[in-house]
């Protein structure tokens, strides 16, 4: 994946109506017992607008306009954003329904007043620690060493941080933490101007490709159990839509979210199909993403079902800097909850 595309869905029962409001009039033949065959006029178009990046939680959105999933009257426009600036501007924008996008942005813009509310998790703990160095083996092996940690003060940063104390390394005592841009972590590695980096996938993939000595040591997921104590997995992206569509359209946001399920389960299950669309779509090496497909913690879960452990996620991030969640905890609006 390329070094902006760090992270980044459409439609409703009210579909239904397009494809009901045919119109049926009989027209009765005094000279014959039968009536005329109904007439049925063409179906509306609907346009629908998703923003998304060429990332992972972008991928089932792909498969919804390539199959037509939500209807052949329905059109779907996709915008793909590579910088924060251009996710606010979609978010802003009033055209846009949808937007796939990493779960600290989203409360972000909700404690900004955005009008938006989660939909859905579907990508977990895309992030890990690898390693050229066989010496290093657990966490006790990092100490003494230098971590390269893409993102500063970012969730992969706080996440990390927190997995570190928690396995008593203290950053800048008991071990280094160097800062990079996440392609400069990959290529330190893979150059070997450094041993253990943390980056996340499918860049991990496209990483061991080049290098089969390249291995994991942290197992993310793991680790964040046995901090929260939760059975879930550590969450990082998912799907949201505006407060003013679930207002004017309800049965359209709930469409969406059945749909965008199937989606991801079909991109779990083809992942090379999956990894044609990314490459048609987003110019993603095709290879790279179908062997990534099995890696990205795609998993689909409602925000509703999803609140203990978003609350425990975005108290961790608050933990390090209040900033990085937009000050506060997200209130009931924030989580989409079907009517």
């Amino acid at each position: 994946m390329k070094a902006k595309s760090v992270y980044a869905l459409c439609l409703s029962l009210l579909l239904s109506l397009f494809f009901m409001l045919s119109a049926c009039s009989q027209q009765k033949n005094e000279n014959s017992p039968k009536s005329a065959a109904p007439s049925a006029s063409p179906a509306e178009t609907l346009n629908i607008t998703v923003g998304g990046p060429p990332s992972p939680p972008s991928l089932p959105i792909l498969r919804l306009i390539e199959s037509k999933a939500l209807g052949e009257s329905v059109n779907i426009e996709f915008k793909t954003w590579e910088s924060i600036d251009t996710l606010t501007a979609l978010a802003k924008d009033n055209q846009v329904s949808f937007l796939a996008l990493p779960l600290n942005n989203a409360v972000v813009m909700y404690n900004k007043g955005m009008d938006l509310s989660l939909m859905n998790v579907n990508t977990w703990s895309v992030m890990s620690m690898i390693t050229t160095d066989p010496s290093i083996q657990s966490w006790a092996d990092l100490k003494g060493k230098t971590l390269y940690v893409p993102m500063k003060s970012s969730p992969v940063d706080y996440i990390t941080q927190t997995f570190l104390k928690h396995n008593g390394l203290e950053p800048g005592k008991d071990i280094t933490l160097h800062y990079t841009q996440l392609a400069e972590g990959a290529q330190l590695l893979l150059s070997g101007k450094a041993s253990t980096i943390v980056s996340i996938q499918p860049q991990i993939t496209a990483i061991q490709m080049k290098n089969d000595q390249v291995r994991s040591i942290v197992d993310y997921k793991k680790e964040w159990q046995q901090v929260t104590k939760l059975n879930t997995d550590l969450p990082n992206a998912g799907l949201a839509t505006k407060q003013s569509v679930i207002a004017s359209q309800p049965e359209l946001v709930a469409r969406f979210q059945e749909e965008y399920q199937k989606a991801l389960q079909w991109t779990l299950d083809k992942p090379k199909e999956a990894a044609q669309l990314a490459n048609k779509y987003f110019k993603l090496d095709a290879g790279v993403v179908e062997k990534a497909i099995p890696h990205m913690a795609l998993d689909f879960a409602s925000a509703s079902e999803s609140k203990e452990v978003l609350s425990t996620y975005y108290q961790t991030l608050m933990n390090y800097s209040k900033d990085s969640i937009g000050g506060k905890l997200p209130d009931e609006k924030f989580y989409y909850q079907p009517k």
